[in-house]
């Protein structure tokens, strides 16, 4: 059998790309989905838009997974205060080394996963599984390279200023201020005598 590099390989991910949000193993007993535990390691490879869970053995021997993915109508995550799990509910399906699915493999998956102790780990799991709000996509367009800081901050500052009614009516305060200097209203020639 492949390994799950292999099987993340054939999906167009790979453990090395920007767009990693985590990159974890968890332990069999620290993870339930559906309801069930895996047998053997569980590693969690989570992205920008989805994430996969994916049993292997050995050094990394696919074994089986899913891909889940994070669609605003049916993502639904959940962080209780003071509680020890989060509760993901999502789309998903399982993968292999195909990259044809039938839609009929498309089901709901209900994952239940223990937030550990480690302040670091958890921080990268809670960002590999949740949906990303807008500061968060904002960050991941800079942060993979799609626009530059600069190109944010002129769009920042045009949305806000340039083109909006802030804009119109300044403008037109600086005119009367001026004297009509820059009036768009001439005179016409034979008023000039």
């Amino acid at each position: 059998m492949a390994s799950y590099h292999r099987v993340l390989q054939v999906h167009g991910r790979s453990v090395n790309q920007k767009s990693v949000e985590c990159d974890y193993d968890i332990h069999p007993w620290d993870i339930m989905i559906n309801g069930k535990r895996w047998a053997g390691k569980v590693r969690l490879v989570g992205f920008v838009d989805s994430f996969y869970l994916i049993c292997y053995s050995g050094v990394s021997r696919f074994e089986h997974g899913i891909v889940v993915y994070k669609l605003p109508r049916y993502f639904n995550f959940e962080s209780v205060k003071g509680g020890l799990d989060y509760r993901i509910t999502s789309l998903g399906h399982p993968v292999s080394l195909k990259t044809k699915y039938a839609s009929s493999s498309l089901q709901r998956y209900d994952i239940k996963l223990y937030k550990g102790r480690d302040t670091v780990m958890k921080k990268r799991i809670r960002r590999g599984v949740t949906q990303h709000g807008l500061y968060d996509q904002i960050h991941d367009a800079v942060r993979l390279g799609i626009i530059t800081h600069a190109e944010l901050m002129g769009m920042i500052i045009g949305k806000t200023y340039g083109g909006s009614v802030l804009g119109d009516v300044t403008s037109k305060y600086l005119d009367g201020l001026a004297g009509g200097k820059g009036s768009k209203n001439l005179a016409l020639t034979g008023e000039r005598a």
